[in-house]
């Protein structure tokens, strides 16, 4: 007879030999039904949200902010891809077409409001002055001295400083502001040296942002996680080393020009009349010609030519029209002394002049082409005023940031003082409970170890904020060396409101706006322009170069020669020809006709046509492609306020749970149903979840001041006018 435990197995292996045949039975079904349409994945069910009691010192969380459970996270398929059952908002529709710039953008860019303190003398442009145009202008010396404002805000050697009091200070004082304010200075000498025929020297282009600070890099902006994980008694410490890394700012060029200008195209007409003028003296010692003075057969002899002095001038006028033509007319009274018989021994008998008209008919003929670096330096002297306010936008966002860092670390000092005032007093109370033999010396050490990691996160949390006080600093005094700049410490007055309920953004609607107010889209649109008119000159210096030419001279003795027209762009004028050379005869000589230069493959003109059409292409990508990254920030700043705001709630919220576990376990031990670890262990957290929450809170301030920047309007919400920002003093 069998042993049922022998019987056993033997029905298994059936089984089992059973199913493998009915899988292998129904494998192509299966794959076929893994093929078509993929199950929903499973997801646990949203666990029930705790109906905790307030625990004291709890904040109430905004309204309409309270963070909602959890969505179900998918899980991976068969095929190893995930289905997307969250609910997220789909993205913005962007407006297709980009607007004109707003009013108050073309008013920022026609504005002739100059800098007060460092403009220069004005320059002296009378055609004819005779001492004015010869004297250099005088620029005034760097101002050192930060502005007066400063004064009235420093009590005991303490700045107390509010957000409109930090902006005003650094749009005064800020050396990156000075040099954009100077650049305003420079297209305006750029202007001028274009009306003279020369070609231009350019402006800067370039933004400095202040320095991010040492919120970037270390705590409260950047926090561990609070979980369980972590040993409450051991934390990290902070690299302070990193904010030297920090304490600079970052370097943006708004040119879009190109790594090379483009080129200097067909030579430019002398538009400042120009005279040259020459004197000289000349003697002529006896000379004798041995000229056969007999007739056949009779011996030659000398002839002996008196000695000859004179005083020889002659001045040349030369003059340029935005048409391309040119005119030299010069005069002089030297006679031709070369020759004994045909000089005229009284200089001043008949004097030479020469007048010479030349109009360009194919390369440099037209006021567009002539006037081209007048109309760029224009252009260019409105870019530089969006560049100078782009500059304030972005110091006024770096000084926001740097403000409201300094607020949050200076909260996160008080975070940490109340977390060592914590902890000395559970030490006090651990230790007296030793002492009376309730309580074992190991808890004691516990408690020594909780109050020396308390201890170091408050003496990082103060280096940091002195830290960034020198970083803020710096970005608000003209030089950290003035006796009168001495500061012992900066006191923010501000503090960080987060309303209950977020802004309702239409990001759409917010694009619109960023697109029509943003300077640097608006100084890119001016550099395509300036492109534009400089592609059109290079075209034209493909052509040959043909000149309709008149001259009339009197005491004439040869023909025009072939002069280049006009001049590089350098106002160095072509020299005559030699002013005391008089003619032979006394004649009066009419000429006319043609210059034709004409180079036969002419492959450096069409190589710079070329490639300044190339140049300008890419300056229109570069316009297009900027105008993405402000549809880009615009939606992304929307996504990160909207983030923020949910985020402040979720950590007000976990700080009020952690209190709530803290005072729990607290009143557990006082009845002996909980251990000292656990208390040190959830004050601690307590302490994490106080520092994210000022992390939290900072972080929807900064996202708010990128929104605004994105927009391109913190001139208007910080009240700012540009010209007085211009000026160097606010109102």
């Amino acid at each position: 007879m069998s042993s049922p435990h022998r019987i056993a197995p033997t029905r298994a292996l059936k089984f089992h030999t059973i199913s493998i045949s009915v899988a292998l039975l129904f494998a192509p079904a299966l794959v076929a039904a893994q093929q078509g349409q993929q199950p929903p994945p499973f997801t646990a069910p949203q666990p029930p949200m705790p109906n905790a009691t307030q625990a004291p010192g709890q904040e109430t969380l905004p309204t309409q902010q309270r963070p909602n459970i959890a969505p179900d996270a998918p899980l991976p398929q068969p095929d190893q891809t995930t289905v997307d059952l969250r609910d997220l908002k789909p993205l913005s529709t962007q407006p297709s077409s980009v607007p004109q710039p707003s009013g108050d953008t073309q008013r920022i860019a026609n504005t002739t409001t100059l800098p007060k303190t460092e403009s220069p003398s004005a320059l002296d442009t009378r055609p004819y002055g005779l001492i004015g145009p010869y004297r250099s202008p005088r620029v005034p010396e760097l101002p050192l001295a930060s502005s007066p404002r400063l004064g009235n805000l420093v009590r005991d050697g303490k700045l107390y400083l509010s957000l409109n009091d930090a902006i005003a200070l650094a749009i005064e004082n800020n050396l990156d502001v000075e040099v954009s304010r100077y650049n305003l200075l420079l297209s305006n000498t750029d202007v001028t040296r274009a009306q003279g025929g020369g070609n231009l020297r350019g402006v800067d282009f370039t933004v400095l942002q202040p320095p991010p600070g040492i919120g970037s890099i270390t705590s409260p902006l950047l926090n561990t996680a609070t979980n369980g994980t972590a040993s409450p008694t051991n934390i990290s410490i902070t690299d302070l080393s990193q904010v030297t890394q920090s304490g600079t700012g970052t370097q943006q060029n708004l040119s879009f020009s190109g790594i090379a200008p483009y080129s200097a195209g067909p030579s430019l007409p002398l538009y400042d009349p120009t005279i040259i003028a020459q004197a000289g003296y000349l003697r002529r010692s006896d000379q004798t010609s041995l000229i056969d003075t007999g007739g056949t057969g009779s011996t030659s002899s000398g002839t002996t030519t008196a000695p000859l002095a004179f005083v020889s001038a002659g001045i040349d006028y030369q003059q340029g029209f935005s048409t391309g033509a040119q005119l030299e007319a010069y005069a002089n009274n030297a006679s031709q002394v070369t020759y004994a018989n045909s000089s005229q021994y009284n200089p001043g008998h008949a004097p030479s002049t020469s007048v010479t008209f030349t109009q360009p008919l194919l390369r440099g003929r037209g006021r567009e082409v002539n006037l081209r670096f007048i109309r760029i330096a224009r252009l260019d002297q409105k870019a530089s005023r969006l560049v100078f306010e782009q500059q304030l936008l972005e110091t006024i966002y770096g000084i926001s940031r740097l403000y409201y860092d300094l607020v949050s670390l200076g909260e996160n000092i008080g975070v940490k003082e109340q977390a060592l005032a914590s902890a000395d007093q559970l030490f006090r109370d651990d230790r007296d409970q030793v002492t009376e033999g309730t309580l074992a010396p190991i808890e004691l050490t516990r408690a020594q170890a909780l109050l020396s990691s308390s201890r170091l996160d408050l003496i990082q949390a103060r280096g940091e904020y002195r830290q960034q006080e020198v970083i803020l600093r710096q970005q608000l005094l003209r030089k950290l060396g003035d006796p009168s700049a001495n500061l012992i410490s900066i006191i923010p007055t501000d503090r960080i409101i987060i309303p209950d309920t977020p802004p309702d953004l239409d990001i759409p609607a917010l694009t619109q706006d960023a697109l029509t107010n943003r300077p640097d889209l608006a100084q890119a649109a001016l550099q395509v322009q300036a492109g534009e008119i400089s592609v059109k000159a290079s075209r034209n210096n493909v052509k040959p170069m043909l000149n309709l030419y008149a001259n009339v001279q009197t005491r004439g003795s040869a023909i025009v020669p072939y002069e280049t027209l006009g001049s590089p762009g350098t106002g160095e004028v072509m020299q005559p020809p030699a002013l005391t050379q008089g003619g032979i005869r006394l004649s009066t000589v009419y000429q006319g006709g043609v210059q034709l230069n004409m180079p036969l493959r002419n492959r450096i003109a069409q190589a710079d046509s070329a490639r300044d059409a190339i140049q300008l292409r890419q300056t229109q990508s570069r316009t297009v492609q900027l105008e993405n990254e402000i549809r880009q920030q615009i939606e992304n700043a929307s996504i990160a306020l909207d983030t923020a705001h949910q985020a402040y709630a979720a950590a007000v919220e976990s700080r009020n749970y952690q209190q709530q576990l803290l005072q729990a376990e607290m009143d557990k031990f006082a009845v002996g149903a909980s251990t000292n670890f656990l208390i040190i262990q959830d004050q601690a957290f307590l302490a994490q979840a106080r520092s994210t929450e000022v992390a939290a809170r900072s972080d929807w301030m900064k996202a708010r001041i990128a929104l605004d920047r994105a927009l391109g309007n913190l001139l208007e919400k910080n009240n700012i006018s540009l010209g007085d920002a211009i000026s160097g003093q606010l109102r």
